[in-house]
């Protein structure tokens, strides 16, 4: 396997994908609703600063919307959880080869 493929310790902990990442912060905003900054740290296992890079990219990606400024709300957009449920489907069909995502 080439260095940062699925599978693959970082001291000592499995490695996450960017894709894996994404789904950890989608999900956890799907499950609040809508969710601010400190919950989706907590839920996806992130850093403030690797977080609010990922919520750029979600939000300027159309995944997620934010609302407010001083303490964001981020909410799931259609699209957000379009992106989930394809990607479990993709899930289940990898699992099923024994591919594990």
């Amino acid at each position: 396997m080439a260095p940062g493929e699925e599978g693959r310790s970082r001291g000592g902990k499995e490695y996450r994908s960017r894709l894996r990442i994404y789904i950890d912060i989608l999900e956890s905003v799907s499950s609040q609703g809508t969710a601010r900054i400190t919950v989706i740290m907590r839920d996806a296992n992130l850093s403030y600063d690797r977080l609010v890079k990922y919520l750029d990219e979600l939000v300027s990606r159309g995944l997620l919307e934010k609302r407010g400024n001083g303490q964001p709300l981020y909410i799931l957009t259609e699209k957000g959880a379009k992106f989930i449920e394809e990607f479990r489907r993709f899930e289940a069909l990898a699992r099923a080869f024994g591919i594990k995502l």
